[in-house]
């Protein structure tokens, strides 16, 4: 009975976490009128548009969705009693980056952010490190946490962009605009290399690989457009997609092997 009283209050402050950070999230009257518009469409060169954000919607639902998940009895193992404090830790973060973001406290909204990213990068790794037996606890963890990892990734870099802009760098220069390329092309090129060192790798790509693509088409499209630097971006997205698919093609040839090797020889 105590375990089960500790389970749900758990999940009951994961659920408030998120409850705080969307209510703050929606109560903003948009990105524009933040940090001087810096983190508005078309400020930088690494703006993100709104397709870009979307997904951290969808994440928050994720993320309470595996509190209540986990909390089933079936689900109790040891991997997610010891993810509990990081991810209330991961949820406080996520809503303190909100809440300073609408307060228009960049500079802190972007230490949190980091923070967040930390505290995700802790939680992949101790997934990664762990073994999931049940095949839907592979499904919605990883996904789970290493979508949002890849996703905040790039996110964070882009808050980083405009804190640099707001603290008084020329963001209009052909040297600042080919530093933001070659940061975001660094950290396409890591991804890259998880998709295959790391059993969350496909997810971080995937994750990264969403918030780019959404850069690179409001790079051609929109009012403040950057060919030059929409086309760096897309040669980080085709190098992304193509590690992409070869991970998940050898992920799905070793899993039909395995399954291959667990068969009776007389089904075979």
């Amino acid at each position: 009975m105590k375990r089960r009283l500790v389970t749900g209050a758990y999940a009951a402050f994961i659920l408030l976490g998120l409850g705080w950070a969307g209510w703050a999230a929606l109560s903003t009257a948009g990105l524009e009128t933040i940090a001087g518009g810096w983190l508005g469409p078309d400020a930088t060169v690494t703006s993100v548009p709104r397709l870009g954000q979307l997904p951290w919607f969808a994440l928050m639902i994720a993320v309470a969705f595996y509190a209540i998940w986990q909390a089933v009895a079936a689900q109790r193992g040891m991997l997610h009693r010891s993810l509990r404090p990081w991810v209330l830790a991961a949820v406080l973060c996520n809503a303190l980056w909100v809440a300073f973001l609408e307060r228009d406290r960049i500079g802190a909204s972007l230490a949190f952010g980091i923070m967040l990213l930390a505290v995700l990068v802790r939680i992949v790794v101790m997934i990664a490190k762990s073994q999931l037996l049940q095949q839907v606890d592979r499904w919605i963890t990883r996904a789970i946490f290493g979508l949002f990892t890849g996703w905040l990734s790039v996110i964070v870099l882009v808050e980083a962009v405009a804190f640099c802009a707001v603290s008084g760098a020329d963001s209009s220069t052909l040297m600042f605009k080919g530093a933001c390329a070659l940061a975001v092309l660094l950290l396409a090129l890591f991804l890259c290399a998880m998709s295959f060192k790391n059993p969350l790798g496909i997810y971080f790509n995937a994750g990264a690989l969403w918030v780019i693509s959404a850069i690179i088409v409001d790079r051609y499209t929109g009012h403040a457009n950057s060919p030059a630097f929409a086309t760096v971006l897309s040669v980080a997205a085709v190098l992304m997609c193509a590690c992409l698919f070869s991970a998940v093609r050898t992920r799905i040839r070793a899993l039909l092997a395995r399954r291959d090797s667990q068969l009776p020889p007389s089904s075979q």
